[in-house]
């Protein structure tokens, strides 16, 4: 948690975490221990086709989940859906098709996000026939070297707009092997105090951002996005037209704090990546214009 220089309270959390209740290497206590000793304020214990309940973790909020994968051939689809902040079991059998589970996570109150769709090698035309999902994992902390590839999915995410589909982007560990992608990839959620309402309607009113460490405050006026941050090495405005000399700024020397993108005419959506000195991203979600 930390409270920016307006006065507005962030919360530090994580919506996808596997312990050894499915194919996690540590202990669901264990777990939680290890993220609340690295200051987040929430986590969500989401192992495969097992429901936890959300409660008090001594100092952390522990949200209920859990994912649902199915398929298992890329050229058939493979979706793993992450349920975040059930309020009951779906009752839920492997085999059902990604819709009903994201119908079904909804019924039972709880927040479908789309997992590591780079690393599942989805195909966006056909995601974007999916209806209901709350968010989209922009960055998967174990799709990452060492333990896996294909951690990044903001090709995929762009893709998914230009079908129309602007699904808020998280960044999450989907911490199975605690071999260093663990406690790297979260969200920082405008929140007064870690309750679940409050969380998940921010998600997906977009008052969030991704971060593997650096912070900032991403404002528009018009179609004039600025981006104020702790001192980076770049920022990069993606945006949905093929040209424009103004969409990067760069300082070898980690410099930057402040960066401004006047929108092309052909623009109609921005996003906001930064990277600091350690190699380390944050991401916006998308501004529509």
């Amino acid at each position: 948690m930390y409270i920016d220089k307006n006065g507005r309270t962030w919360l530090k959390g994580n919506l996808h975490t596997h312990t050894t209740r499915s194919d996690g290497r540590r202990s669901p206590e264990d777990t939680v221990a290890l993220y609340r000793e690295n200051g987040y304020d929430f986590i969500a214990l989401t192992d495969h086709w097992t429901v936890s309940e959300t409660r008090d973790g001594g100092g952390i909020l522990e949200l209920s989940g859990c994912e649902y994968d199915i398929g298992g051939d890329p050229r058939a689809g493979i979706y793993h859906i992450v349920g975040a902040g059930l309020k009951k079991d779906p009752q839920l059998k492997r085999g059902t098709p990604a819709q009903d589970i994201i119908d079904a996570i909804r019924d039972a109150g709880g927040f479908p996000i789309l997992a590591h769709p780079a690393w599942s090698l989805n195909d966006p035309a056909s995601a974007a026939q999916l209806k209901n999902l709350g968010a989209v994992e922009i960055f998967n902390s174990v799709s990452d070297l060492p333990c896996n590839c294909r951690p990044y999915s903001g090709s995929f995410c762009d893709l998914l707009a230009l079908c129309g589909v602007f699904l808020p982007l998280v960044a999450t560990d989907d911490t199975h092997f605690y071999r260093g992608e663990q406690c790297r990839s979260y969200i920082m959620v405008r929140a007064d105090k870690p309750d679940p309402d409050e969380i998940f309607a921010a998600v997906a009113a977009r008052d969030f951002y991704a971060t593997q460490g650096p912070l900032m405050t991403v404002t528009q006026s018009g179609r004039d996005i600025a981006v104020d941050c702790t001192p980076c090495v770049s920022v990069a405005f993606f945006s949905d037209s093929v040209w424009s000399g103004r969409r990067a700024v760069y300082d070898e020397n980690g410099g930057i704090t402040h960066a401004e993108y006047k929108a092309e005419k052909s623009d109609t959506f921005v996003r906001v990546e930064i990277r600091d000195k350690d190699g380390r991203y944050a991401w916006s979600s998308y501004i529509n214009l």
